[in-house]
């Protein structure tokens, strides 16, 4: 959500918003974007040289709800769907609008990034930015204390799964679906080559989301 003034100057943006651009805080946000409309592709059909797309939503209701397509300082060209709410303010003549830009995960264009998922994936969990990654490094930080004792237990043929439902609940709630993926295979094998194979996955995981992580403090 970008909150704007009654004069169409942006004045705010939430955590879902910064993640959905790639920014980490605000400030980032808006050193680097006089507006909203700034991502608009030109083909975008409230995209307008001499009129705020709010005017037009506001001016003409059926625009609202509207589906755009906006790219992102990484190059990636994402759908959106767009909607605008006035806000009025208690005891006072003035109002505020409300942006929502509805990300459905349609990404018509991806540059490669190897951060970028980690991102899209803050977006997703609906997570503060800073808990996000406070959470993420906990995780990792189990997963590693974790690693040794269930590589030797799938190797002794001992029973983890408490371990590995342990650890699936964590990436479960931070929506780490490849990581689940790879205990998943960890569970249902003890073959000593594809179990090599999956722990040193999970091993790569672990240090790759530090990594990012680690590179935006």
């Amino acid at each position: 959500m970008i909150l704007y003034n009654q004069n169409y100057e942006m004045i705010g943006i939430s955590s879902e918003g910064l993640s959905l651009f790639g920014f980490l805080t605000p400030e980032d946000f808006f050193r680097s974007c006089n507006d909203v409309s700034d991502y608009f592709l030109e083909t975008s059909p409230l995209y307008n040289a001499k009129n705020h797309y709010i005017d037009l939503i506001i001016s003409k209701s059926q625009s609202n709800i509207q589906d755009m397509q906006i790219k992102l300082d990484n190059g990636d060209i994402i759908s959106v769907k767009i909607a605008v709410e006035v806000v009025n303010l208690k005891d006072v003549n003035e109002h505020y609008y409300s942006v929502k830009l509805l990300f459905d995960g349609n990404r018509l264009s991806y540059v490669k990034n190897k951060n970028r998922w980690l991102w899209d994936i803050l977006y997703l969990s609906r997570l503060d930015s800073v808990e996000f990654k406070r959470r993420i490094l906990e995780f990792s930080q189990i997963a590693k204390e974790k690693y040794e004792s269930l590589y030797e237990a799938k190797l002794l043929l001992i029973d983890a799964n408490d371990t590995i439902r342990e650890l699936a609940l964590l990436a479960t709630n931070l929506k780490l679906t490849e990581f689940c993926q790879i205990l998943i295979n960890i569970q249902s094998t003890n073959d000593e080559k594809l179990l090599n194979d999956e722990f040193y996955k999970y091993m790569q995981f672990i240090d790759n989301i530090e990594n990012i992580i680690k590179s935006e403090m």
